[in-house]
């Protein structure tokens, strides 16, 4: 399992308003492992404990039961599933879908409205194995950052651009947007020179999932916005399993907060 947890957003109701009126949400991405993993009743707990307010989550079903919809009964939230794998549950009302169906319209109160997009993109071919020498599901072996960058736009490219016009879509309402998920590809603002020059990576790579979200979506990466230094703080959700003897992993982050809009 992994979770990313922006503690606290500042946001405002509208760009219009005069004086904007500010109030806090906490929004968390997590990735349940299949509906739950070793327990539902811990990762219910897990959720409880963050205090989190709006919750994206990825691998949400098990055995055909939408185990967050299942949580989020338990809690008396609502929740909305965008398919068996990804839902949203949230404190806070879910009034309406986007115009692509890929987000949901959270009303926090009278005035206050978010915006929430929920992803999980294609966990193969998985590149930084690839560029480590790491036969998995039968993807070719990579050497080069453009190799590995072409790649990830084969395999999650089409999904991106889908999720980022519907974020600009309702991006001209004004109101905060927030987009958790599991990318299965790190961030471009981690794999770079400083951190190649550290041992941290393998090369510099501009990953493009989360370069487009940040170019082309207008979002900021939450967690490296707040924690600059992608070596001191590399923020790894990938992975927390130990390592085996016939296996050495590659650790990384790809588990994210984006933000945009009225942020």
């Amino acid at each position: 399992m992994a979770y990313v947890l922006c503690m606290l957003i500042l946001i405002s109701s509208c760009k219009s308003k005069p004086v904007p009126v500010f109030t806090e949400v906490k929004v968390m991405s997590f990735n349940i492992w299949v509906g739950g993993g070793y327990s539902i009743e811990a990762t219910a707990d897990v959720i409880v404990q963050s205090n989190a307010d709006i919750v994206g989550i990825q691998e949400s079903s098990r055995d055909g039961q939408n185990i967050a919809l299942y949580i989020a009964d338990s809690l008396g939230w609502p929740g909305y599933a965008f398919n068996e794998g990804q839902t949203v549950i949230s404190k806070f009302p879910i009034v309406r879908t986007s115009p692509g169906g890929h987000g949901v319209k959270i009303q926090l109160d009278e005035t206050h409205f978010v915006w929430m997009f929920n992803i999980h993109l294609a966990y193969c071919p998985y590149e930084p194995y690839q560029l480590n020498g790491i036969e998995y599901c039968g993807a070719p072996l990579l050497s080069t950052a453009n190799e590995a960058i072409e790649s990830a736009k084969a395999s999650r490219g089409a999904e991106v651009a889908a999720k980022i016009a519907d974020v600009l879509a309702v991006a001209k309402e004004g109101y905060p947007v927030f987009l958790t998920g599991d990318f299965n590809e790190p961030s471009c603002l981690d794999w770079t020179l400083r951190a190649t020059a550290a041992g941290m990576c393998k090369l510099p790579v501009e990953w493009p999932s989360t370069k487009a979200f940040m170019e082309q979506g207008g979002l900021k990466d939450v967690y490296r916005t707040c924690y600059p230094d992608e070596v001191t703080y590399p923020g790894h959700t990938w992975t927390s399993l130990p390592p085996t003897e016939d296996f050495e992993e590659v650790h990384d982050r790809i588990d994210f907060l984006f933000s945009g809009a009225t942020l």
